[in-house]
């Protein structure tokens, strides 16, 4: 183990996050860069575009879920999300396997983690920042064993006090959530890189929704080709983009294979990209059954099919033979 990545990991273990430098050619972040503009503006033309990225845009109802109506062309915003990258392109899906990620997110998360969500996230000048949020924002807190408890399905995006000022004598929950963000340009603080509360995935809670400025932000800068990763407990979100250099990143986000996906991976994959795939791929998307879990019928196997089916109804016939 080299010393830089041994420093990486520590930085994971201290601080919550990471950066490893240029990671990917300018030749590799090119082709990157190429094809997902080229696919953001299909998107735009076609009228399937993602929007957000202003100050009026409130994407959450008053239960904490996400408002159906609340992006695409109709609801503005300078900044546009591309999702569902394992379907729109091959430099998309070879980073899901690379080396870095997989040296850095197994650290964490174990051999078997899966692939939760992969999007492009361009923004522009005049973005606002988005705010501190975790991305483990699900996960049920620690409770003791005569505690009435926050139901888990009931957890929303608008944390309830239990999140925010959690019990520390409790302990916290440990990480089964990574993200790595691919800087397709360059990360400085005036396009708005990303801010980051640095430890803060060791605290047990989460950020508050209003008067965050309190909090001691960090916002790591890189050049293009460079790789941010950080836990999923950690506070982060975009900062403000004052620039009018694009900041155009690629996120994946990883989880643990017991844990639903953001995307539905096995159900939105493209079939013909099917036989192309290896089998690294078809386990990180969450075709490999893991431990039962994952499986179809009784086929405990390596990995599932796409299109395998159920037995379905069976009976048998008046001559014992099944129809």
């Amino acid at each position: 183990m080299s010393t830089e990545f041994q420093r990486e990991l520590d930085d994971m273990a201290t601080k919550g996050f990471c950066v490893v430098k240029d990671v990917l050619s300018p030749q590799e972040v090119e082709v990157l860069r190429n094809r997902i503009k080229e696919q953001a503006a299909a998107e735009v033309k076609k009228g399937v575009a993602f929007n957000d990225g202003v100050s009026y845009q409130d994407v959450l109802d008053d239960s904490g879920q996400f408002k159906s109506t609340s992006s695409g062309a109709g609801v503005g915003g300078v900044n546009q999300r591309v999702f569902m990258l394992i379907n729109k392109g091959e430099c998309f899906r070879k980073l899901v396997t690379h080396p870095t990620i997989n040296a850095v997110v197994s650290h964490v998360l174990g051999d078997d983690y899966i692939l939760s969500s992969y999007s492009a996230n361009i923004v522009r000048k005049g973005s606002p920042r988005m705010g501190l949020h975790t991305d483990q924002w699900w996960a049920p807190q620690p409770v003791e064993r005569d505690y009435h408890h926050f139901r888990p399905a009931n957890i929303s995006r608008k944390p309830a006090d239990v999140f925010v000022n959690p019990n520390p004598n409790l302990g916290i929950a440990p990480p089964v959530t990574v993200t790595a963000v691919w800087m397709l340009s360059d990360f400085f603080v005036d396009n708005g890189t990303t801010e980051i509360v640095p430890g803060t995935h060791l605290s047990g809670a989460y950020p508050t929704l209003d008067a965050q400025e309190k909090y001691d932000m960090v916002q790591p800068e890189a050049s293009a080709g460079s790789l941010l990763i950080f836990d999923g407990r950690v506070w982060h979100g975009n900062g403000a983009s004052v620039s009018d250099v694009e900041r155009i990143g690629l996120l994946s986000t990883f989880c643990a294979p017991q844990y639903r996906q953001q995307e539905n991976m096995t159900l939105g994959l493209d079939r013909e990209l099917w036989p192309s795939m290896s089998d690294d791929l078809k386990r990180r998307l969450g075709f490999k059954v893991w431990n039962a879990y994952g499986r179809v019928e009784a086929d405990f196997g390596e990995l599932i099919e796409p299109d395998v089916k159920s037995y379905g109804e069976l009976k048998l016939d008046k001559d014992g033979n099944v129809v």
